[in-house]
């Protein structure tokens, strides 16, 4: 009976270590990305999704919506930068954040390229940026 007790001990002791090492390389086991989820004339949604460490840290992000315009990726008029959106603590392996931006498309019959850039705190000190992939709206 005492070496199932001692056994049961070192089991659970093993699996209490293993933990901060696992959420410490949670970054090789969960991607962090983001993506635009809706796209039409009159919104742009963009997600991401970020990988945790481990920390007490709270995860932030930010988007930032872009238009092809002749010269390149320019900043969308109006209110193109959200606010910092709260994605959670960074103790879980990850969490998902995202905003809406409120679009006013001229009906010019003109096709506009669309997308997203994602600054993101990831905990720890750690940031990465991402951009997502393209959509098209036709005004």
């Amino acid at each position: 009976m005492a070496r199932r007790w001692i056994a049961l001990v070192v089991g659970v002791a093993l699996s209490v270590a293993a933990a901060p090492a696992y959420a410490a390389g949670a970054d090789a086991l969960t991607p962090t990305w983001a993506n635009v989820n809706i796209c039409n004339a009159s919104q742009l949604g963009v997600r991401a999704q970020l990988a945790g460490d481990g920390s007490s840290e709270r995860m932030q992000v930010r988007f930032t919506a872009e238009w092809l315009g002749p010269d390149g990726w320019v900043p969308l008029a109006g209110q193109p930068i959200s606010p910092w959106v709260d994605a959670g603590s960074a103790v879980f392996t990850w969490n998902q954040a995202g905003w809406n931006f409120d679009l006013a498309i001229p009906a010019t019959g003109t096709t506009y390229q669309l997308r997203a850039v994602a600054e993101m705190k990831l905990g720890s000190g750690r940031s990465a940026s991402y951009t997502t992939g393209t959509c098209s709206v036709a005004g």
